[in-house]
């Protein structure tokens, strides 16, 4: 999967909607976004994330 810059996404640890913002320096090899929480108390909340732990939110609803 091919992950886009301002798309909304859900983060497979936390189930939390996030919307990507920039590619971020890859950690131990592995490549990371920075990310923004889209919802809830924390709304706006950035992190930055493993790529493999975000996921469509089409496939994350279809499970």
């Amino acid at each position: 999967m091919i992950i886009e810059r301002g798309k909304l996404y859900i983060f497979t640890k936390s189930g939390n909607e996030v919307r990507t913002i920039s590619r971020d320096e890859p950690w131990l090899k592995k490549p990371c976004w920075l990310v923004e929480r889209t919802q809830g108390k924390s709304v706006g909340k950035r992190m930055i994330v493993l790529e493999r732990t975000l996921v469509a939110r089409e496939v994350f609803e279809a499970e």
